[in-house]
């Protein structure tokens, strides 16, 4: 199996502690060599175009920033290399952000930087462009005005199959990740891929797939055909209080937990869901995911723990 470590364990979105170290290039350029030396040598990255504004261009999460700081996507390749990480596995847009306003002006922003990060994607040489299926719920419903739950899904579908065509044309697949706050959570996603272009794929978030009550594995099954990407995410979270409809589902207001745990930390047996994604022919890289962690080395060191004593053992 092929493993990569997603560069999403900085969490950039809240004010915890030293986080305007996290803003920095030189907490970055480290980053890398920490995790070469936690054993892996593939990355994932969020692509967060608001970091294009307030000056923070060290923070390499969008194109802009690349070119800023290395040149070019070539240079940042090179500057990776460097310093021990040899390619980018996958390039993961989510929408939320352009949740402001109307619809028309999300679907606008959107598939403009969706098209910006697939063309990053192509010169990173990733597998996989991820794409957020929906905004979560409570984005959605703020921004819709008058326009029902069933148009925008027939507008977000017209939207993901531009952006299929475009990854394929640049030899990127794209995979769409139906987290537990979005419109598509759980098994929902797979009647909206249905009559879909074969060039439209799934990514198989194993934490958001469980918290939204999903049978991990038949969901692999069903689906096979389907799954361009695996990430491997780890959870002990059991939204009983429909956590996914609050203003931060990722904060749930009901429950003093944290939703997402290191590979090995939370409930999910990750090795199992891998076996089925093997066993369903999926034969890309498997993305470890330790989302907005507490403690990055740790997380790096336990993903990579995870690796050698569970998943290659």
């Amino acid at each position: 199996m092929q493993f990569s470590f997603s560069t999403e364990v900085v969490d950039l979105d809240h004010q915890a502690p030293n986080r305007n170290k996290r803003e920095s290039k030189y907490f970055w350029d480290e980053m890398y060599r920490l995790i070469s030396a936690g054993g892996f040598c593939r990355i994932d990255i969020p692509y967060e175009p608001k970091w294009d504004f307030g000056g923070r261009s060290g923070i390499p999460r969008t194109k802009r920033s690349v070119d800023i700081k290395f040149g070019n996507t070539e240079g940042y390749l090179k500057f990776l290399a460097e310093n021990g990480i040899n390619g980018i596995s996958s390039v993961h847009l989510d929408p939320t952000l352009f949740c402001r306003g109307s619809v028309g002006m999300f679907l606008g922003a959107a598939e403009h930087y969706g098209m910006e990060a697939i063309q990053f994607a192509a010169e990173a040489g990733a597998e996989a462009f991820i794409l957020s299926a929906t905004p979560t719920f409570y984005a959605v419903h703020r921004t819709l005005g008058e326009t029902t739950e069933t148009e925008f899904l027939k507008q977000m579908k017209d939207l993901v199959q531009r952006l299929a065509d475009a990854a394929e044309e640049q030899g990127v697949k794209l995979c769409l990740k139906n987290e537990y706050w979005g419109l598509l959570r759980g098994e929902i996603i797979s009647d909206f891929v249905k009559g879909m272009k074969d060039n439209v794929f799934l990514d198989v978030d194993t934490a958001h797939l469980s918290i939204a009550g999903t049978d991990v594995q038949k969901f692999i099954a069903d689906n096979q055909k389907r799954i361009g990407s695996v990430t491997l995410t780890d959870t002990s979270f059991s939204d009983d209080g429909e956590a996914y409809k609050q203003v931060m589902p990722e904060f749930p207001a009901k429950s003093a937990t944290w939703v997402f745990r290191d590979p090995g930390y939370g409930k999910l047996d990750l090795s199992a869901y891998a076996d089925a994604a093997l066993q369903a022919g999926f034969d890309g890289t498997f993305h470890l995911n330790c989302r907005n962690s507490a403690s990055i080395c740790r997380s790096i060191l336990r993903a990579r723990y995870y690796v050698d004593h569970s998943l290659n053992a």
